[in-house]
């Protein structure tokens, strides 16, 4: 009976250990503007790194339909989604599919959140490749997806064991990009 209550007794103070330590991360990265609303943090980080990576405005609106960020000249829808591998198939969805972006960026994650990919898509494209299921417009990632020229893989993990910092990313590495150099 005793031996019960402090293994319950160290399992509530590792508990409240990790708790605490998770909202101060929150708070450090809703400080760092990585966090602005109460969604999975994958959706707000992704949406924070294309802003960084793109030289992108958020929209100060985190529900508004149609765009997340937006440049001098076009505005884009950020998504993303956790693979195994950039291979899986997955699918970004919408529900609709009404002019009000130009560019679809795709950040993919490992479970980790490490980031495996991110591309940037033409709004012509996603429109021709969705397909209408019952209840929204799916834009389909798959191997065909992934030959398409049209598509800009602006950053890609050839080897997805590779650290961030040794991802080439349009000549430089990823953890240079990353930093803004």
């Amino acid at each position: 009976m005793i031996d019960d209550f402090i293994t319950k007794k160290h399992d509530f103070e590792l508990a409240s250990c990790f708790i605490g330590s998770y909202l101060a991360s929150k708070m450090g990265l809703e400080k760092l503007g990585i966090l602005r609303t109460q969604r999975d943090i994958q959706a707000d980080y992704a949406e924070w790194l294309a802003a960084e990576l793109f030289g992108l405005e958020l929209a100060t609106n985190t529900v508004q339909e149609g765009w997340d960020a937006k440049d001098d000249t076009y505005t884009y829808q950020i998504k993303c989604r956790k693979v195994k591998s950039l291979c899986d198939s997955t699918s970004f969805d919408f529900k609709g599919l009404k002019a009000n972006f130009d560019f679809l960026i795709c950040v993919f994650f490992a479970a980790d959140l490490q980031i495996l990919g991110v591309i940037k898509v033409p709004y012509a494209v996603v429109e021709e490749v969705s397909a209408q299921n019952k209840s929204n417009m799916r834009f389909r990632w798959n191997r065909e997806r992934a030959r398409d020229e049209r598509i800009e893989k602006f950053y890609w993990s050839e080897s997805e064991n590779k650290e961030v910092s040794e991802i080439e990313v349009e000549g430089r590495t990823g953890e240079e990009k990353l930093d803004g150099k």
